[in-house]
């Protein structure tokens, strides 16, 4: 077996897609689910996402609360689904975005945050999976959907995502060789 050690190297290209082109059943219905909840062009409420409405999908789920801290922003993880916790094989709950990925990666996941929260829209994102040890052990994918934790402003201030991996031996939407994986980040757009 061959170990891969590059980290991702992205030009932190964001392109546009649409709901029914996502890989996965499971995020085209949870783009759905988020589009729906929208009052206009307005992101979602927190408190307008019930978890009862997807249960399947909990052990998938983070919850992630922007913090500005001297100006920079920083992304605290408030809630960790089971499946986050084991793939990650930790405990997120209650730490920072950069205290638990490699920098490289920090920088590519960031930018997705930041393109959901400035769009104001759901952004999918898949990119091979580096961990502490910075070496590739799955390709991960994921939708970030911005909220608003009900600021008077209303600007989104938290991320609802929905994320999963595809190791090598598994089943998934990925197939082909993972030299050729290049990060990529997508804008999704309301069905028509």
């Amino acid at each position: 077996m061959q170990i891969f050690t590059q980290l991702p190297h992205s030009t932190l290209e964001v392109s546009a897609g649409t709901i029914a082109g996502l890989p996965d059943e499971r995020l085209r219905r949870l783009a759905d689910y988020w589009f729906a909840r929208r009052s206009g062009n307005s992101v979602p409420a927190r408190a307008t996402i019930d978890p009862i409405d997807f249960p399947a999908l909990l052990p998938n789920i983070l919850l992630i609360e922007r913090v500005i801290q001297d100006g920079t922003d920083r992304y605290r993880f408030r809630l960790t689904g089971t499946d986050i916790a084991r793939y990650t094989g930790r405990e997120l709950t209650g730490r920072f975005l950069n205290d638990v990925v490699p920098a490289d990666y920090h920088d590519y996941v960031r930018q997705m945050n930041r393109v959901a929260l400035g769009q104001r829209r759901p952004v999918y994102s898949s990119s091979l999976y580096h961990d502490k040890g910075d070496f590739v052990n799955a390709i991960t994918y994921r939708l970030i959907m911005p909220l608003t934790s009900g600021t008077a402003d209303g600007e989104p201030d938290l991320l609802f995502v929905c994320q999963f991996w595809q190791r090598r031996a598994e089943p998934g939407p990925w197939h082909g060789d993972w030299r050729s994986v290049t990060p990529e980040i997508r804008v999704i757009e309301a069905a028509a």
